[in-house]
């Protein structure tokens, strides 16, 4: 986490799935491994792809799209990895493949319509798409000690329709897909990357509880940002009937930034 929390703040688990209680003996991927493997081709692991934690001195090599450096620790049984939330797996594959595809007509519409990727069933399958992140926020929760909200999983469970404290937004890095784009044109470099940012962690004003936590993932240039607020009743994906929208943005210190001022391999 970005911040040091108290230990009598955090929540252990005690090597139970944060889940359903039972023994926590899965680990799923932090990526799903669908994303690492149309990220990253079989070439790409023969020369080396670079996982970078925290900052670009910090860096490690993967060896393959099942590398345990891609997983979290085990914070899940199989049962509820594998079982229970098979349909949100199989709705967030349909989905990470349309933004594959469909990314030139995302990123000029700066949104998508969920019926043109689910069809007539799309309010189920978002649901279900909705429950997907939520189950990986989750695993990020539970592995960084906070404890995760009844309401949040009486929404996976489906004993509650909507989604409580967790809020989430998805958004468009201009600069990530322009670098993607000078790698690939300029250095013949082609894949993705995949992005998962810290915790930020807010305490309430007596510093005697965890207020709310903010963090964020992504696939190349769609991020993700999600902030689980531990007293809000609501939460979820805002939706414009079934239009998502996907606004475009530069981080502030690169809005008027070359590309290659910051390419590591322009400058080396």
């Amino acid at each position: 986490m970005a911040i040091s929390v108290p230990d009598e703040l955090l929540h252990d688990y005690q090597g139970k799935c944060w889940w359903c209680g039972n023994i926590a003996d899965s680990r799923e991927h932090r990526y799903k491994k669908s994303d690492v493997v149309r990220n990253f081709q079989t070439d790409a692991w023969k020369t080396g792809v670079v996982r970078v934690k925290g900052a670009p001195s910090r860096e490690e090599y993967i060896q393959g799209a099942n590398s345990g450096k891609l997983k979290f620790a085990k914070v899940l049984c199989a049962r509820c990895n594998n079982e229970n939330s098979q349909a949100f797996d199989r709705s967030y594959d349909i989905f990470a493949e349309y933004l594959h595809i469909e990314e030139e007509l995302i990123v000029s519409t700066g949104a998508v319509r969920m019926s043109a990727i689910f069809g007539a069933n799309w309010s189920e399958r978002t649901s279900d798409l909705l429950k997907y992140f939520v189950k990986h926020a989750c695993c990020r929760l539970s592995e960084d000690r906070v404890r995760i909200p009844d309401g949040v999983l009486d929404f996976l469970n489906g004993t509650r329709s909507d989604l409580p404290h967790i809020s989430m937004e998805m958004s468009i890095n201009l600069s990530v897909r322009e670098m993607a784009a000078h790698l690939r044109d300029v250095h013949g470099i082609h894949g993705g990357s995949l992005w998962s940012g810290p915790h930020q962690v807010w305490l309430n004003s007596t510093q005697t509880a965890i207020e709310s936590v903010n963090s964020h993932f992504g696939i190349n240039c769609y991020f993700l940002g999600y902030s689980c607020d531990m007293q809000s009743n609501t939460g979820g994906l805002t939706l414009d009937g079934d239009r998502l929208e996907m606004p475009s943005y530069r981080p502030e210190s690169l809005e008027d930034v070359d590309i290659r001022d910051v390419c590591r391999d322009c400058n080396t």
